[in-house]
């Protein structure tokens, strides 16, 4: 799973505005077991970190996906009866990361970081809204076929 959420994170960011890993988090979560989602996420963002370098934004991600993990995963029985909350919590989700990305350089400077998340606001808004749809158009066929693969495991 950690390996598949490395691969979505290094196409998806050649993609301007297109996050796909907040996404692939969410569905993982849904589909899989607390436990495995959450590690699977800390493993992702451990070879993130080693792959990308490690800095802040890195460090971030280790802390970032693993909760996203453990949010929808103990949200799950709900989330999987109205698709169009988990469409909300997704886009959410992904507007927040690139929030929570700028939230560290708060340490250098308090105008440094109201800068950042002013200039990230409009990236953030459009990356929520591109994974809200993405969610909503491939969620469910994704889930049918992660949910076949598990049960026949």
């Amino acid at each position: 799973m950690a390996s598949i959420q490395s691969v979505v994170f290094t196409i998806f960011s050649q993609v301007l505005y297109l996050e796909g890993i907040t996404f692939t988090v969410c569905l993982f979560a849904c589909a899989f077991r607390k436990n495995e989602a959450i590690l699977a996420s800390f493993i992702f963002g451990m070879v993130n970190m080693l792959v990308q370098g490690i800095n802040i934004w890195t460090m971030m991600y280790v802390l970032i996906y693993p909760t996203y993990s453990f949010i929808v995963s103990s949200l799950k029985p709900i989330l999987l009866k109205r698709l169009g909350l988990m469409v909300f919590v997704c886009g959410v989700l992904s507007f927040a990361t690139g929030q929570l990305l700028d939230l560290p350089f708060i340490l250098f400077s308090k105008e440094v970081t109201i800068f950042y998340i002013l200039l990230g606001l409009k990236t953030s808004l459009i990356q929520g809204c591109l994974s809200a749809l993405m969610c909503l158009l491939i969620f469910e066929p994704c889930l049918k076929v992660l949910n076949k693969i598990e049960g026949e495991y």
